[in-house]
């Protein structure tokens, strides 16, 4: 399991939890949410909900993907893989979004 500093709470972020990465590092999901909450306007605060949202569930999904390849087949967990990076691509252009906000 990689193991992560939070550059926001400086807490250690493991696989298993909602997390991000940003161009500052490893950031938990919360986290990140909470520091751009603080630091944007109020005109965007629609937008970074609904991103917010959009993000979370790509997370869950990553994370239900990977309970899901721990006890298949090969070609399963191939196959698990493969959606997972798909869905990682995705929670990565999310968050890109939300750090541009």
């Amino acid at each position: 399991m990689a193991e992560f500093i939070c550059y926001s709470c400086k807490k250690l972020v493991v696989t298993g939890e909602k997390f991000t990465f940003t161009k500052s590092g490893a950031v938990h999901f919360d986290c990140f949410i909470s520091e751009k909450r603080r630091s944007i306007s109020d005109d965007k605060v629609q937008k970074l909900r609904i991103l917010s949202s959009v993000l979370e569930s790509e997370l869950d999904h990553l994370l239900n993907l990977l309970a899901a390849r721990s006890s298949e087949s090969e070609e399963y967990k191939e196959e698990m893989r493969i959606k997972y990076k798909d869905i990682e691509k995705a929670a990565g252009e999310t968050t890109s979004l939300i750090s541009k906000l």
